[in-house]
């Protein structure tokens, strides 16, 4: 199938994966017959399990500090570690009416730095059954994961330009290396990754399937959640574009129109929405950007510098905590650029590949090179089809071992992320 029959065939009409895969309802015997959702349950879980016993053996290694581990001494959980502590905050107390500012007059860190969605949930469903955050946040976040694993499979599935009866392989393959990437264990951890890939990916399956008011309505949730939505902007333009270019043999209606116009302005409000709050929830117009120079240490926030700094540091100091970010991001973007590339990934739907690139040129202007970096590339999940062979039209007869080989790769970095970044002991302040 050539790139123009791709495109034709994921923009145009409803892919015809959209009917239910064969199978009886229920779970047979065999894995294999299970519904793809059951499947997908399975594995994601099993590997979640794996991360569980790694950060609960990382847990004795790591000593009590109260303002960075949690819930508290003698019960250390590193899954309510680091950033969990000011999502915990903000569960319980809110955001403050105002920026703390230090004895120098420059504002300190505070929790205007993070989103609401996941905190608020939080506090919700803790008020709901009266747990207590130690108990919600990991279950929320697990469950949260869970459905983006879901979402994912059917999302590679309605787009996979393979016979029907071949796609549930390659999509469980791409679940599979995503949820055992290095820093997936965050996906269970009071972090809000695993909301921001629920909305991400459910935004990306409604964008296939042509539900332009759902992909605005979710947009806007996903401005509450991570500050992700500015590149996803590009991929609904792409998506409109590419609609558009089909309006002779599919006449845009208007009520169409109208969606698309809704899914395209949501999807740019959402990207400012949380710096327009924090605007009216402090009274100070810049309360946002400032709050986050907080925590780069830095007056302004200069596009594309700290990466270059970075690639500097790395080159001169060849220390871990240079060369992971930045070897990271590099590999990344480039991964990212072969993707838009038609001829060397026509068997990935346009728009996940446009939003690989986007998000990898997005981190790369406006976030800092340190050791974050490789939480922050959870939502590149289009490169696992890379990594297992299934971004060409013809599915590669090893794809079953490549996605092993990756699977025991991430495993491996999982081992390394835990026990480098997420058991804390200082001096060093390497944030996972």
């Amino acid at each position: 199938m050539s790139e123009t029959g791709r495109v034709a065939h994921t923009v145009g009409e409803r892919p015809p994966s959209r009917t239910r895969l064969p199978g009886p309802p229920g779970l047979p015997g065999h894995p294999r017959e299970w519904p793809l959702w059951a499947q997908v349950t399975a594995l994601y879980l099993a590997i979640r399990v794996v991360s569980g016993v790694l950060l609960a053996l990382a847990a004795q290694d790591q000593v009590w500090f109260p303002a960075v581990t949690g819930p508290a001494e003698g019960d250390i959980d590193l899954a309510l570690s680091w950033d969990a502590k000011w999502y915990e905050r903000i569960a319980t107390e809110g955001y403050p009416d105002g920026l703390p500012v230090g004895d120098d007059g420059r504002v300190r860190q505070n929790p205007w730095a993070f989103y609401p969605l996941f905190p608020y949930a939080i506090r919700f469903v803790s008020w709901a059954t009266t747990l207590e955050f130690a108990t919600v946040a990991p279950l929320l976040a697990l469950v949260a994961g869970l459905g983006a694993a879901i979402l994912m499979a059917r999302l590679v599935v309605e787009t996979s330009p393979y016979d029907v009866g071949s796609r549930v392989g390659p999509a469980l393959a791409v679940v599979a290396v995503w949820a055992a990437q290095p820093a997936a264990p965050v996906l269970q951890m009071a972090y809000t990754e695993s909301f921001s890939m629920l909305l991400l990916v459910a935004f990306l399956l409604l964008l296939v399937r042509g539900s332009w008011v759902g992909c605005g309505l979710t947009a806007l949730l996903l401005g509450l959640t991570r500050p992700i939505a500015l590149p996803l902007s590009v991929v609904v333009l792409v998506a409109v574009w590419l609609r558009w270019r089909e309006r002779e043999t599919r006449p845009v209606g208007v009520g169409e129109r109208l969606g698309i116009g809704v899914a395209v302005v949501a999807t740019g409000i959402s990207g400012i929405m949380w710096t327009t709050l924090a605007w009216a929830g402090t009274g100070q117009r810049d309360a946002y950007p400032t709050t986050m120079t907080a925590w780069r240490g830095e007056a302004a926030i200069d596009p594309i510098e700290p990466w270059r700094r970075t690639i500097e540091w790395a080159w001169e100091q060849r220390t871990p905590e240079t060369v992971v970010p930045a070897l990271s991001m590099v590999l990344a973007l480039v991964l990212s650029l072969v993707l838009l590339v038609p001829r060397l990934a026509p068997g990935i739907d346009v728009r996940l590949r446009v939003w690989a690139v986007a998000y990898a040129v997005y981190l790369l202007a406006v976030v800092d090179g340190n050791t974050s970096i490789v939480r922050y590339l959870v939502p590149l999940f289009p490169v696992a089809a890379v990594l297992v062979g299934a971004h060409r039209m013809s599915l590669s007869r090893w794809w079953r071992w490549r996605t092993a080989f990756w699977v025991l790769a991430g495993f491996v970095g999982q081992v390394g992320w835990i026990w480098w970044l997420v058991v804390f002991e200082p001096p060093s302040d390497f944030p996972p």
